[in-house]
């Protein structure tokens, strides 16, 4: 078999085994394989939170805890209709989830959605209470996807070289 006709057959199996990944995995493209479960203790204090930003993977469970270092607060996720209010100086919150209100330590959150949501606090916490708020980003798992188009890509490129390079007798 000639350089060319083994180059060929090497590319084009490998050009099917990317595409059947892929289209194997097409349904799946947002899904976050390896979702993990983190623990979060969410501070608030005077007008701010901490962390700011909470980032994760579509998949991915959150373990929520609260404190308040100050006065009563609140913690309002948008898009996921919970309100959580948090005392000070306590463990335990009151919260509001459908409907139903509950006093806990921690608020189990499962990630089922991708993209930006807006946190916020819900109760009064002084002058400067509108700006205290952070954001819930929640990001799909791209990166299986492309480094398939890459390689596929590259695959390709590969391909068109050895059929230019034939074309021209395989010599320069």
């Amino acid at each position: 078999m000639s350089r060319f006709g083994l180059v060929s057959v090497v590319a084009i199996a490998a050009l099917a085994v990317v595409s059947a990944g892929l289209l194997g995995c097409a349904g799946e493209v947002d899904a976050a394989p390896g979702a993990v479960e983190r623990e979060i203790l969410v501070t608030a204090r005077s007008y701010a939170f901490e962390p700011p930003v909470i980032r994760a993977r579509r998949g991915d469970t959150l373990r929520l805890r609260f404190a308040s270092t100050d006065v009563v607060h609140g913690f309002y996720l948008e898009g996921h209709d919970l309100d959580v209010t948090i005392p000070p100086l306590s463990r335990r919150v009151l919260v509001a989830r459908a409907g139903r209100s509950e006093t806990t330590e921690e608020v189990v959150l499962v990630l089922e959605r991708s993209g930006k949501f807006r946190f916020r606090c819900s109760k009064t916490c002084g002058a400067m209470h509108p700006f205290m708020q952070g954001e819930l980003i929640v990001g799909p798992n791209h990166l299986f996807v492309g480094s398939s188009i890459a390689s596929v890509a590259l695959l390709v490129a590969g391909l068109a070289w050895a059929l230019v390079a034939a074309g021209r007798g395989g010599s320069r």
